[in-house]
């Protein structure tokens, strides 16, 4: 009988520790209790007419993302890690006013307002994206991460199964975030983690030192920060 017992108890702790590797989809996947949301995502391929470059592109929802940050060479924007064989990998950094297809001493440059894609009513701004694309409003940022589900776990969806070291993400919706890093003001570069820009200003008074953008680390959240317009960040686009 004791042979019996001993029997039944490893069958238990064998099924404890078996795990499921099928592939999930977002309908069935989920961690420590939360549930992403069920959405059949869309895959495809963007060129970029000025370059030849060819992205992967994602339908989540009814937005279309660039499914790799922007790489098109332009000044003031940067290589990730000061590397430039990294420009291929994680595309490139830019700064803001770059990013808004301006100087730091004309409209949408630093310290300047440019009051542009705050609201509905206003135009998108196309910036440094490719025809047909723009740079993601805060709202449109915001619109990507409720439509993870759940937006304590927006980043853990949204991030790459590989290269986050002991906390990667799902990659759910295939967005494919990488740790980029980014270059702050003083020219020193910053890794393991990702910072995008929107083309939603922080607003102070009659100056703008400061848009708005997301920011993901080793936590599950995607977090929303003001970043100086003279540090140089990733850029995702999204169909117009």
């Amino acid at each position: 009988m004791k042979k019996l017992y001993i029997a039944l108890a490893l069958t238990s702790l064998l099924a404890a520790c078996t795990t499921d590797s099928a592939s999930q989809s977002p309908s069935e996947a989920s961690d420590n209790g939360h549930h992403y949301a069920k959405v059949d995502v869309v895959t495809g391929t963007l060129e970029d007419a000025r370059d030849g470059k060819v992205y992967k592109t994602v339908q989540i929802k009814d937005q279309v993302w660039m499914a790799e940050n922007l790489n098109f060479a332009i000044d003031s924007s940067f290589c990730p890690h000061g590397v430039d064989e990294k420009c291929d990998e994680y595309g490139r950094l830019y700064k803001w006013a770059a990013v808004m297809d301006s100087s730091e001493t004309v409209p949408c440059g630093y310290k300047v307002v440019c009051d542009l894609a705050d609201t509905a009513t206003l135009p998108k701004v196309r910036g440094i994206c490719p025809e047909g694309w723009h740079v993601p409003t805060d709202a449109e940022w915001q619109t990507l991460i409720e439509a993870t589900g759940d937006v304590d776990y927006a980043a853990k969806a949204l991030k790459s199964s590989k290269v986050w070291g002991a906390e990667p993400g799902d990659d759910i919706f295939q967005f494919n975030v990488l740790p980029t890093g980014y270059r702050n003001t003083d020219g020193d570069f910053v890794l393991y983690d990702a910072g995008f820009w929107t083309s939603s200003e922080k607003v102070s008074g009659s100056n703008s030192y400061y848009a708005w953008g997301r920011f993901i680390d080793q936590d599950y959240s995607v977090k929303r920060r003001d970043f100086d317009k003279k540090s140089a960040r990733s850029v995702r686009c999204i169909k117009d």
